[in-house]
């Protein structure tokens, strides 16, 4: 067996985020010498009391011309009750690098990661992704929309316009941005007229925002609709007729200020 390169893929299984669980497995296919072996695991991530799983299946090819194996991708399938509802994307991953287990059910479920990749060229760039659930590629994955710097999403700046007491230490600031950047549905507290309020939180690059939950996950609308409740005091059935006319897209739209980026989508 090749030593060097089972410690080099063991190393990378934990950098991916998939632990020591498959070690033994994985130094048992080595020593047999498979031309290609998959290994399986599944992952349980907590959601407010809720355990989503998701399953993964890790490909490994060797080399035609030495003993030495790859680790070039592996399947996500995001479970579900209905297994017509589940989702499945396959990630690439090269040289022990690439979107992590928790970075891929973030995606999966949804939201969005941000990372540093690389272009055809070989030059660094860095690009919030978001896999697009309407529309799939020739290979049956989902087709991934980037939203790059130019775009004009700065995660800060978006977070100082909420009321939140996290903000207020700079570590807790720093781990804060960090978990969104990750693709994390993230708890936070909120400061409303001197009262604390337990809010949910996740990174909206498409419309330059945070999507916004209560403590129970019900969609919290922002901006403009916190001034139409204000407004509505005076009249019930204004109140109803603005309600009809804000959505969650046009949340983001009023939201957003002008920048002279422009995104790029793939």
């Amino acid at each position: 067996m090749n030593t060097k390169n089972f410690e080099f893929l063991r190393d990378g299984l934990k950098y991916m985020g998939f632990g020591d669980k498959l070690n033994a497995d994985l130094e048992k296919q080595i020593t047999q010498q498979p031309a290609e072996f998959n290994l399986t695991l599944q992952g349980e991530f907590k959601r407010d009391g809720i355990n989503d799983k998701v399953d993964y299946r890790l490909d490994f090819k060797k080399s035609d011309q030495t003993d030495m194996y790859f680790f070039n991708r592996y399947q996500a399938t995001l479970k579900n009750d209905d297994p017509a509802q589940e989702k499945t994307q396959t990630f690439y991953v090269t040289k022990n690098s690439g979107i992590t287990a928790k970075e891929a059910y973030n995606l999966l479920s949804g939201r969005s990661v941000n990372k540093d990749l690389t272009n055809k060229e070989g030059q660094p760039f860095n690009a919030w992704l978001q896999l697009d659930f309407a529309e799939k590629d020739k290979n049956d994955n989902f087709k991934v929309k980037q939203y790059h710097q130019g775009y004009g999403y700065e995660l800060e700046p978006v977070l100082n316009r909420y009321p939140i007491k996290e903000l207020g230490n700079d570590e807790e600031k720093v781990k804060l941005i960090k978990s969104l950047e990750k693709g994390n549905l993230q708890p936070v507290t909120f400061i409303k007229e001197g009262q604390e309020q337990k809010m949910f939180i996740e990174a909206n690059p498409q419309f330059k925002t945070l999507n916004l939950y209560d403590a129970k996950m019900e969609k919290q609308f922002q901006g403009i609709e916190k001034k139409e409740k204000q407004d509505s005091d005076n009249s019930k059935e204004k109140k109803e007729t603005q309600k009809q006319d804000v959505d969650e897209e046009g949340e983001g739209k009023k939201e957003k200020k002008p920048r002279k980026g422009k995104g790029v989508g793939v």
